[in-house]
């Protein structure tokens, strides 16, 4: 493989983001006074495209955004080659990363404001987006050094509880860079053999960079999506789990099921918010339960 286009990424992958920093603190929840922190950094991953991974980075940063929790979001579109976080938002924009990575811009230039409406509450909820681009020209800017600074000035940013990291799909060297510098890994998997050994792959690599980077705690957690129901969603987390026990020593924690529904492929059409047009779907109760999860903490902190 050439080298120029597959670059050896120096170690610790978690350098970016630890040397600058410290633990982010708890999220905190609508009730209680927010503290001045460095904001909770949660990548999204899958094995395999087709999962619902973007889809999901964006119901839950409005999960996150509703009333119930009301944290300041940010997405990041690190989908370097082929972004459409902005498709599905339907979103409009000047700049996106790759003028960020040529440092033609500051980065908080770059974010866009969105408002998310919900259907029948006659309100919105606000997420900023740091788009991505589609295309080539992103890819070529992409080396470890200007990743790394990308993701300083990532951390850097002010004025936010999560930032939601939306990664391309596989095990791109970029994705694992990502990953293993997040606070919190959630791999997202669906009940299909093939997107379980996929999501399997990712999770392997990822316990292997942690580890090398001299972490002892996996960041990683599971989101079975397009589950046909709890109980089989959960029987599929078992299977990798399983897997994850007997050939990675590492049993990751299920972050939670996302129940599969038709109506999901329209509003992507649409461009419409699933969670504010069918609140009370099964599907959006769903996320909202991972988004509290995540405000409540319940996902570690990155820790050695």
């Amino acid at each position: 493989m050439n080298k120029a286009t597959f670059p050896s990424v120096p170690r610790p992958y978690t350098r970016a983001l630890m040397q600058r920093h410290q633990v982010p603190t708890p999220l905190t929840t609508a009730s209680a006074p927010k503290q001045v922190s460095t904001p909770h950094v949660v990548a999204i991953a899958s094995g395999k495209g087709g999962v619902g991974k973007t889809w999901f980075s964006i119901t839950l940063a409005h999960a996150l955004a509703s009333n119930d929790t009301q944290q300041r979001v940010l997405i990041v579109d690190c989908d370097f080659g082929l972004g459409n976080v902005d498709v599905q938002l339907g979103l409009h924009h000047k700049y996106d990363l790759t003028h960020v990575l040529r440092r033609e811009i500051p980065i908080e230039e770059a974010i866009v404001p969105v408002k998310l409406h919900n259907d029948g509450a006659h309100s919105t909820n606000c997420i900023d987006v740091l788009p991505g681009h589609s295309g080539s020209s992103t890819l070529r800017l992409l080396q470890p050094d200007s990743l790394r600074s990308l993701l300083e000035q990532i951390r850097d940013l002010s004025g936010y509880d999560v930032i939601l990291l939306d990664l391309c799909a596989g095990i791109d060297w970029s994705s694992r860079m990502i990953a293993a510098a997040a606070d919190t890994l959630l791999v997202v998997t669906t009940e299909e053999p093939t997107a379980l050994t996929d999501a399997y792959a990712v999770l392997k690599l990822a316990v292997r960079d942690r580890r090398q980077d001299g972490h002892t705690i996996p960041n990683a957690w599971i989101v079975i999506n397009q589950a046909s129901g709890n109980r089989s969603g959960q029987a599929t987390f078992d299977i990798l789990n399983q897997s994850c026990k007997r050939f990675l020593s590492f049993s990751p924690h299920l972050a939670g099921v996302v129940r599969k529904d038709r109506r999901v492929s329209e509003m992507i059409r649409r461009q419409s918010s699933f969670l504010g047009t069918l609140p009370t779907s099964n599907t959006a109760t769903d996320v909202l339960r991972v988004a509290h999860q995540l405000v409540a903490d319940t996902f570690p902190a990155l820790v050695n």
